[in-house]
């Protein structure tokens, strides 16, 4: 009973090991996602590649081999390539994270799935370089900082706050148009009386 178990893990072990594959890449890369259709399997039901996020699946289903793909709920721009292989065109970070391949075969067939976890590096801005002479030293340096802005949310109580004095200025502002429009008459009244 021990041996079925530890030949039952193995098995187990060797066909995880198998089913899913890693894929690194730099920003801005085209990568080819590949789903492993066998010859055999050529003729099948349907072809879908899904982004997993959080249990949810986004992705694009071909139906059959000429047909038109359907999105479903996936807004980043995908093609089909050969053999089924999923092309993803100038990759960001946004774009690493679990993706299946799922195969529905015809009847009488093997469904099949495949799991790729792709990781794609940061982008790293290439600055121009610009050559500076001095005293006969030649000094290479970047024209821009080498690394990109980042745009920082602000905390929810600063933009509050930041509400908050705006509304305070257009009260004050309001009273003191107010005023000035109150002595304005006051003084025509009494210039009124007083001619």
């Amino acid at each position: 009973m021990c041996r079925l178990t530890l030949v039952i893990k193995l098995l187990l072990l060797h066909y995880a090991s198998q089913s899913k594959t890693d894929i690194e890449k730099s920003c801005n890369e085209d990568v080819s996602l590949e789903c492993p259709v066998s010859e055999k399997d050529s003729s099948f039901l349907s072809v879908a590649w899904y982004k997993v996020n959080n249990g949810n699946k986004h992705g694009i289903i071909r139906r059959g081999n000429g047909e038109e793909p359907v999105y479903y709920n996936f807004s980043r721009e995908v093609t089909f390539g050969e053999k089924q292989d999923l092309l993803l065109r100038k990759v960001s970070p946004a774009d690493s994270g679990d993706y299946e391949c799922t195969i529905s075969a015809n009847v009488g067939g093997q469904n099949q799935n495949h799991k790729v976890s792709l990781i794609v590096n940061e982008c790293v801005p290439t600055a121009p370089l610009t050559t500076l002479n001095y005293l006969n030293t030649t000094m290479t340096t970047p024209t821009s900082p080498p690394c990109p802005k980042q745009l920082l949310d602000l905390p929810v109580t600063w933009s509050i706050a930041g509400y908050a004095a705006v509304a305070l200025a257009k009260i004050v502002l309001s009273l003191i148009v107010i005023w000035v429009i109150r002595l304005r008459s006051s003084r025509q009244r009494y210039n009124k009386w007083h001619n």
